[in-house]
């Protein structure tokens, strides 16, 4: 009799045979690998990546299982793997990223008995594993206790900090974009809405790699992919106003930090009347989508809440002020 899973981790696998050795070593490694299910899922690459994780197949039969698709992008990886996951949780790891062998170790353990439908945990960064800096996702919570979402006051968690019960994300319903980037905000966002309870483990699993050229999340990508961005997040915010009432604080200040990095963007484009009319008509939507969101969003508290009233007091003759000061000065 085969062993149940406990947890099932979605690589997303394009083109990334220099590195998915090293990912797929840092989950065997551990001493819970025969309660993980691993789906390194091939998004119609041309490299090696698929034929390496065969060969991971053939040597961890009932662990690894690889599976090549035609290309459709981050989300229709998610959607495969989501659809196809056996283990009773879930977690996104990017083909070029790897995990924290105490961290997840520790975490499967706790994933074994716990009744939380998501766990939020930290995560390391950095270039190379020998240069990773600690992100503490969320301070000054009981480890391991079982919160409700919106008694949370930190800032909501990102992809790389997040585990779902499976059967919470097929609940929710969710189907991300195809061939558009940016939907881990949307992964991090919908699912709250039907999460009961939330707990917080301290010890890191995720580790991202930075520093690598035309990753999505570096300034020049998101400014050249920023009709995604308006998607994703305009997306976010017609769930929100949509949404069942479990959790709608915590999905709201997801929503809203969504939305004042889109309008950051839209900053960062040359100042002309064309991009200036991007802001107004985005700003337009989005009030009719929620006009609660569209109101918090400008909220003094925050640097971006502040820029937002400026630009609506002004009647938004202020965006010549904002779009030609130094890009340093709105850059991400």
């Amino acid at each position: 009799m085969s062993q149940e899973k406990i947890l099932t981790i979605s690589v997303a696998a394009y083109n990334v045979e220099s590195y998915i050795a090293e990912n797929l070593d840092s989950i065997l490694i551990t001493d819970v690998r025969d309660e993980i299910e691993v789906l390194v899922v091939d998004d119609g690459g041309n490299d090696g990546t698929l034929e390496i994780a065969r060969k991971y197949e053939e040597q961890y039969p009932g662990i690894i299982r690889a599976v090549h698709k035609e290309n459709g992008g981050y989300g229709s990886v998610q959607n495969y793997s989501m659809q196809n996951a056996s283990g009773r949780f879930f977690k996104i790891l990017d083909g070029d990223d790897w995990v924290d062998r105490e961290g997840l170790t520790k975490l499967v353990e706790y994933l074994r008995d716990t009744k939380a439908d998501a766990v939020v945990t930290d995560y390391l960064k950095g270039p190379d594993k020998d240069s990773l800096t600690r992100v503490r996702e969320w301070r000054n919570y009981k480890e391991g206790a079982l919160m409700k979402p919106d008694s949370v006051h930190s800032r909501p968690a990102g992809m790389w900090s997040l585990t779902y019960r499976t059967s919470v994300l097929r609940k929710s319903g969710l189907v991300l974009p195809e061939h558009t980037l940016y939907t881990d905000r949307i992964y991090a966002t919908i699912p709250f809405s039907y999460v009961r309870g939330v707990a917080y483990l301290g010890d890191p699993v995720y580790c991202y790699r930075t520093g690598r050229d035309g990753q999505s999340v570096s300034r020049e990508s998101r400014i050249k992919h920023i009709d995604e961005y308006l998607t994703v997040t305009e997306t976010m915010c017609r769930h929100y106003a949509q949404a069942p009432d479990r959790n709608k604080n915590y999905v709201r200040r997801k929503c809203s930090d969504a939305y004042k990095v889109t309008i950051r963007i839209l900053l960062m484009l040359p100042a002309s009347v064309e991009n200036l009319d991007k802001i107004v008509q985005y700003e337009k939507k989005i009030k009719e989508i929620s006009k609660e969101i569209h109101k918090r969003s400008a909220s003094p508290k925050t640097r971006m809440g502040c820029v937002l009233t400026f630009l609506r007091s002004t009647g938004y003759k202020g965006y010549w002020i904002l779009a030609n000061l130094p890009k340093k000065m709105v850059d991400l």
